[in-house]
Order: C-alpha cells, then sequence, then structure tokens
C-alpha cells in the first residue's frame, strides 16, 4: 500500500467512527466493536468471520455496520494469516505436519471440496485451536487501543 492510499483509508476509517460518534455510539460500544471486528476477523475459519461478527454484535448490543466495517478491514489479514495459524498449530497441537499453500489448498477446494474439507478439517481445528489462545491477548490490546484512539477522535470532534 502506498502512502496515499494509506492516508485515505486512515480518513476513510476516521470518517466512519465520527460518523458511529455521531449517531449516539459510546466510545466503549466502539472500542468493544473494533476489537471483535479484528479478533474475530482473523479467525482460520474461511468464510465464518461475518456470521460471527454478526452472532456477536447482536449478543453484545454492539453497532453491527461497525463491527462488520472492521471485519471487512481486516479481512486481507485473515488470508495473509490463514496459512501460518495452519503451520503452527499443526505443529504444537499435532503430529501430523502442513505442508501446503493457500495455492494448493485453493486448488484442492475448487477441485474436490469434500476431500479438501477431509484433509484439512483436523490441521484447521488446530489452526483455531491457536487462534483460541491468543484471541484474548489480541482482544484485550485492541480493545484498549482502540478506545484510547476513539476517545482522541471524540475529543477531538467534539473540540470543533
Amino acid at each position: 500500500i502506498k502512502g496515499d492510499q494509506l492516508k485515505t483509508r486512515y480518513q476513510k476509517f476516521i470518517n466512519h467512527v465520527l460518523g458511529f460518534l455521531q449517531q449516539g455510539v459510546s466510545p466503549e460500544k466502539l472500542a468493544l466493536g473494533l476489537a471483535f471486528g479484528i479478533t474475530l476477523g482473523i479467525i482460520p475459519l474461511l468464510g465464518a468471520t461475518t456470521l460471527l461478527c454478526a452472532l456477536v454484535a447482536l449478543v453484545f448490543r454492539l453497532n453491527m455496520p461497525f463491527v462488520q466495517f472492521v471485519h471487512y478491514v481486516v479481512s486481507p489479514l485473515q488470508l495473509i494469516l490463514f496459512i501460518p495459524f495452519l503451520h503452527k498449530g499443526s505443529e504444537y497441537f499435532s503430529s501430523q505436519r502442513v505442508h501446503y499453500s493457500f495455492d494448493e489448498i485453493t486448488h484442492m477446494i475448487s477441485t474436490d471440496l469434500v476431500e479438501a474439507v477431509s484433509k484439512l478439517f483436523y490441521i484447521n481445528l488446530c489452526g483455531v485451536l491457536l487462534w483460541l489462545i491468543i484471541s484474548p491477548l489480541l482482544f484485550g490490546f485492541s480493545y484498549f487501543l482502540g478506545l484510547y484512539l476513539i476517545r482522541k477522535i471524540a475529543h477531538k470532534f467534539n473540540k470543533k
């Protein structure tokens, strides 16, 4: 990502946060939505994150568009971290080792979904277990950093 693109994305994020603050969403609820969106957005379960984010938003009465927006923003990280989660998860929790690349996995899924699921189910479970271990730390860090930043944004907005 080039500097101009990053600046544009940052400005879009700030505009979204300001929009939600103007709608009356508290900084605490936004930070909670941010933390859930980030944490659930990288879970190594391809295709499940939208539903998981929607369920969490409903259960915790969070602003669903914001949670989904954050999840959407971090979705490239899910793809980047998918194979490392499988590799490390199987390394820590299984004697079975992952030797597949992302391209090989997508090819397996596109040619024979049932066989791909049978080959990858246990390995993916190991990746999810690793995610479960690191997710509380990621959630806490995301929440407190997000709360700090959102409060700063809210403070600047209230000054204007």
